[in-house]
């Protein structure tokens, strides 16, 4: 960080990783480096993490790690699924899905109203079609932030008085959002989670609420409409599928500190590390928290986990390490402001299949 001046914005699509790098461990008694590592492990971990070394030290002070000498935690316990309440593969009359979009990106410059009146028109049943009974089987709306596109005041110094045109341009947006979210709550429930370029609401993980006052519309549909924090952990339906996942931060800073990583690839990452963003607080900005950790996957593991604002759809059935009987659905959920594209999730799935449904305006 020394190349970064007092309140210049970090790049946050550099790769700080070089040829040069090399793996510390650290505990209460100090710290120790460790080599006869691959560049292939050392470019695949971050800060934070929690891990056994097996090896032994040699004569430089160093500690020489064998040959798969690395080992993460075992994963937590998984809930197991009321497969009695769950339909078979491909069954829609049966079905039930929750629909997660990202991205959404009202008041940017490429954000498209018609396709958000699309989406919006879809999920209330408002166009008919072939696709009526899949439309009917859409039990919630997940929002996993960047709802907003990112808002600049119009000088730096917070101080100077905001010009009515200049409010309208910031709170246009939010106003358009509450609408939107409004529209689609009086029809199935809508629960709503902050991102980065959400302005309304702190960046600081985990991030808190959008305040119910900034969207007076949505908050009036008091039985069907939540803002909830990022990350977010929810549990729904009769065969009771938990879902856990944020709007992407970690991801973003897990790019930057390893290499050649897809979103699925650093999503198994933090499963098997027991964390969600291990990197947090030294990269990821997070409230200052002495008691307990509350991104660490220490309770259970989920049976969905979910990342949003991603440059495209991914998804994966995941069997931890050292797990012989859990399995994790992965979801890469895309930027619908760029693709235009929600994901499905059947949650009456024994193996919770995931589609994903497009609106080209």
């Amino acid at each position: 960080f020394d190349d970064v001046a007092v309140g210049e914005k970090l790049d946050t699509t550099k790769n700080y990783c070089s040829d040069s790098d090399k793996l510390i461990l650290e505990d209460v008694s100090g710290r120790m480096t460790l080599c006869n590592l691959g560049s292939e492990v050392i470019d695949s971990v971050v800060t934070g993490i929690v891990v056994a070394v097996k090896g032994i030290l040699n004569e430089d002070g160093e500690f020489s790690v064998d040959k798969d000498g690395i080992c993460f935690p075992n994963p937590p316990p998984q809930r197991a699924l009321k497969l009695d309440s769950m339909a078979s593969t491909g069954d829609l009359p049966n079905s039930k899905f929750v629909a997660l979009v990202s991205g959404l990106g009202i008041g940017g410059k490429s954000a498209d109203p018609l396709k958000l009146q699309l989406l919006s028109d879809y999920l209330t049943g408002h166009i008919a079609g072939s696709h009526q009974q899949l439309q009917r089987s859409i039990v919630r709306l997940l929002s996993v932030g960047n709802n907003l596109a990112e808002q600049f005041l119009p000088t730096d110094d917070a101080s100077d008085p905001v010009l009515q045109d200049d409010q309208n341009r910031l709170v246009g947006p939010i106003r358009q959002l509450d609408l939107f979210l409004a529209e689609i709550a009086t029809s199935i429930p809508v629960d709503v989670m902050p991102g980065n370029s959400d302005s309304m609401c702190t960046k600081t993980w985990p991030q808190q609420p959008i305040k119910r006052i900034l969207l007076p519309q949505s908050s009036r549909c008091r039985n069907t409409f939540r803002s909830v924090t990022n990350p977010y952990e929810f549990t729904i339906g009769e065969a009771e599928v938990s879902f856990l996942g944020h709007s992407g931060q970690a991801i973003s800073d897990l790019r930057q500190y390893t290499k050649g990583k897809s979103t699925i690839e650093l999503l198994k990452s933090t499963i098997d590390w027991r964390h969600l963003c291990p990197t947090a607080p030294d990269t990821l900005p997070c409230f200052p928290l002495t008691e307990y950790d509350p991104f660490t996957l220490d309770k259970e593991l989920p049976h969905v986990y979910f990342c949003g604002n991603q440059e495209k759809f991914e998804t994966v059935r995941y069997q931890p390490l050292g797990s012989a009987e859990s399995a994790v659905r992965i979801i890469s959920v895309p930027d619908f402001d760029k693709t235009g594209t929600i994901v499905l999730v059947d949650i009456n799935s024994p193996t919770l299949e995931t589609f994903t449904f497009s609106f080209d305006s």
